[in-house]
C-alpha cells in the first residue's frame, strides 16, 4: 500500500468519527459545555467517565497489555478532531500526553502501576514542560531534581500545564544535579506540590502554573530515553492541536454555511449573500488545508516516517495561523453578536488563540522547520 493511500480514513477510523461526533452531539451540546464550564473543575467527569468506559478514549494509545486499546496516532488524530469540533473541555489530552511518558519510563514497574489507571479513566495526568515563554525546551529556569532522604525533590515552577488542576499525577522534566535532563513523577496530593490556574483567554480549556517545593518524585528517565520520551510528548501535543484545529474549523465552517443558507432563504441582499458565500470558500479551503496536513502528520508519525517531527511542526504551524484566521471571519461573518456571550464562535475563537501558544507558537515551528538560523 502507498503511503498516500493511508492518508484516507479506513472504514474503522470512519465509524470512530462518526460514533464520537453522534456521542458529542448528544452529550455535549452548547448549553451542557457552557454549564461545565462554571463548574470547580471546568468539565463534566461523569461525562468524561462515559467517555472512557463506553468508548475507550482514555486508553486509546495505550498498549492492550496495560488495558488500553492500542491504537496509533493516526486513529488519536480522528479523536482530537471530534473532541476539537465540540470543545471537549475534560483532561483527554493532558492524560494521553503524559501516558506517552510513562511508556518510555525506564522502571517498567512505575508503567505497570499507572497505565491501567490512565486507561480505564480512574486516573488523570498531565506533562509540566512549559517555560515562562511556552517552550520545553530545557534552560536556566528548568525545574531541579535533587537527591534527598528517601528519594528525589523537585523544585521548580512550569507554565501552560494542561487540566493540573484536576490531575492525580504530573510528568515532569527536571536537570538533575549532574546536569542531565530526566524526567519525574509527582502525585498531585504530595506535600510541596501545587497548581494554580493560568488566566488565559480559553475557557474550554484550563492551564495551570504548577509549583515544585521540595515536591517528592518518582524518577521516570533519565539521559537519552528521558529526552526522546519527551521528544514525542511535545510532538503529540502538536499533532493534537492541529487536528483539534481542523475540527473547531470545521464547525466555523458548518456555521457559516447554515448562516449563508438561512440569508438566502430570507431574501437578503445578493451583494450582502455574495460575501457569506466567499466568506464560506475560504474556509473550506482553510478547512481542507489544515485537514490534510493534520493527517499527513498523524500518519506519518502513526509509521514513523523520518520527516515525522517536522511534519507536526508544519501541521501545527498552518493550523494556528488557519484557525486564528478563520474564527475572526466567522465573528465578523456574525456581526455584533458572534463576539458576545452568546453566541458560541467566541469561544471557538477563544480556543484558536489559547490553542496556537500552547503548541509554541509560529516561531518555534518555524525554527524547527527551517532551523534557527532560518535557512
Amino acid at each position: 500500500m502507498a503511503f498516500s493511500d493511508t492518508l484516507r480514513l479506513s472504514e474503522d477510523q470512519h465509524a470512530l468519527q462518526d460514533t464520537l461526533r453522534g456521542f458529542l452531539a448528544g452529550q455535549l451540546p452548547p448549553a451542557v459545555l457552557r454549564a461545565a464550564l462554571e463548574t470547580p473543575v471546568g468539565y463534566s467527569p461523569e461525562l468524561h467517565a462515559r467517555l472512557a468506559g463506553e468508548l475507550g478514549l482514555t486508553g486509546l494509545t495505550i498498549p492492550a497489555e496495560f488495558g488500553g486499546r492500542g491504537m496509533s496516532q493516526a486513529e488519536a488524530g480522528v479523536v482530537h478532531t471530534e473532541l476539537g469540533r465540540a470543545l471537549y473541555p475534560g483532561p483527554f489530552l493532558s492524560s494521553s500526553l503524559a501516558a506517552g511518558v510513562l511508556l518510555a519510563a525506564d522502571d517498567r514497574m512505575v508503567a505497570e502501576h499507572w497505565l491501567p489507571w490512565l486507561a480505564d479513566g480512574s486516573v488523570t495526568a498531565t506533562v509540566a514542560a512549559a517555560d515562562e515563554a511556552g517552550l520545553w525546551s530545557p534552560g536556566p529556569d528548568s525545574v531541579r531534581a535533587e537527591r534527598a532522604l528517601g528519594g528525589w525533590r523537585l523544585y521548580g515552577h512550569r507554565w501552560y500545564v494542561i487540566a493540573a488542576h484536576a490531575a492525580d499525577i504530573i510528568v515532569v522534566p527536571a536537570v538533575t544535579e549532574s546536569g542531565g535532563l530526566a524526567t519525574f513523577l509527582v502525585e498531585s496530593r504530595s506535600l510541596g506540590y501545587t497548581a494554580s490556574g493560568q488566566l488565559g483567554l480559553d475557557q474550554t480549556r484550563r492551564v495551570c502554573v504548577t509549583a515544585f517545593d521540595e515536591a517528592p518524585a518518582v524518577l521516570l528517565g533519565r539521559g537519552d530515553s528521558a529526552a526522546a520520551a519527551l521528544n514525542l510528548a511535545e510532538r503529540d501535543l502538536l499533532l493534537a492541536t492541529a487536528a483539534e484545529a481542523a475540527g473547531g474549523i470545521g464547525w466555523c465552517l458548518d456555521a457559516a454555511i447554515a448562516y449563508a443558507r438561512d440569508r438566502e432563504q430570507s431574501g437578503q441582499p445578493s451583494g450582502s449573500f455574495q460575501a457569506v458565500a466567499q466568506a464560506c470558500v475560504d474556509m473550506l479551503a482553510q478547512f481542507q488545508d489544515v485537514s490534510a496536513a493534520a493527517r499527513y502528520a498523524a500518519v506519518a508519525a502513526a509509521a514513523d516516517r523520518a520527516d515525522a517531527a517536522k511534519a507536526a511542526h508544519v501541521a501545527a504551524l498552518r493550523a494556528g495561523e488557519a484557525y486564528r484566521a478563520v474564527t475572526e471571519s466567522a465573528i465578523h461573518l456574525f456581526g455584533g453578536i458572534g463576539s458576545t456571550w452568546e453566541h458560541d464562535a467566541q469561544l471557538y475563537y477563544r480556543r484558536a488563540w489559547s490553542a496556537e501558544r500552547l503548541a509554541g507558537g509560529p516561531q518555534a515551528h518555524r525554527a524547527a522547520i527551517y532551523g534557527a538560523a532560518g535557512h
